[in-house]
């Protein structure tokens, strides 16, 4: 199944329609404001196994990241931050950065894993945001990676629906997307520490 979306405009009729099939399990391939990605609903164990699959790892190992609709959700599944951290999140998001922090426990234990942190996600768009605020919960997602090792992220909607929407259940067609990922930066450690460069602009560091 196809839904072609514009983050300018959103269809909420099609956005509560890819919501209730997030919540029966299913997992979609949805833009973001860098490359695209596969996302779930992590309530859902079924979800987070199809998602753990694509990763060819197991629930429990899996890092997924979690793409919010604004910083009040953020709150309610991470531990709560400083002054100066929360204002360094505000210049950050929403934008193409991922940045790890403590995840609460109620988090923690419906993923069923050891690790504490997880990687926040607000893309800079209107689609993600959307699924996000009418889900009510944050999205668990992963990148889609291109099999070709020199352009690793397929841009290409057309391209991504004849290659992958075997390994999900819909798509959603969101426009040309970035072969760039997100920037990652930790801001568990005791400054902001830059984990891999990307799409985000790393001088917010300085």
């Amino acid at each position: 199944m196809i839904y072609t979306l514009y983050p300018d405009s959103i269809d909420q009729q099609k956005i509560q329609e890819c919501v209730t099939r997030l919540i029966a399990g299913e997992i979609a391939i949805i833009p973001t404001d860098s490359v695209y990605a596969v996302v779930g609903d992590f309530m859902n164990a079924n979800a987070l196994k199809k998602l753990a699959d694509i990763k060819k790892e197991s629930v429990k190992e899996a890092e997924f990241s979690f793409l919010f609709t604004n910083l009040s959700q953020v709150s309610q599944y991470t531990q709560s931050v400083g002054g100066a951290t929360f204002k360094f999140i505000k210049q950050c998001l929403p934008g193409p950065y991922t940045l790890v922090l403590e995840s609460n426990i109620t988090l923690a234990r419906k993923l069923g894993q050891k690790r504490k942190t997880i990687g926040v996600r607000l893309p800079n768009n209107g689609i993600v945001q959307a699924l996000a605020e009418a889900l009510g919960r944050p999205l668990a997602s992963a990148s889609l990676h291109h099999d070709d090792e020199v352009l690793q992220y397929p841009t290409d909607p057309e391209e991504i629906i004849a290659n992958y929407a075997d390994k999900v259940d819909f798509v959603i067609d969101g426009g040309w997307g970035d072969n760039t990922p997100s920037t990652v930066i930790d801001l568990t450690t005791a400054s902001p520490t830059l984990i891999r460069a990307g799409k985000g602009d790393v001088e917010i560091l300085e």
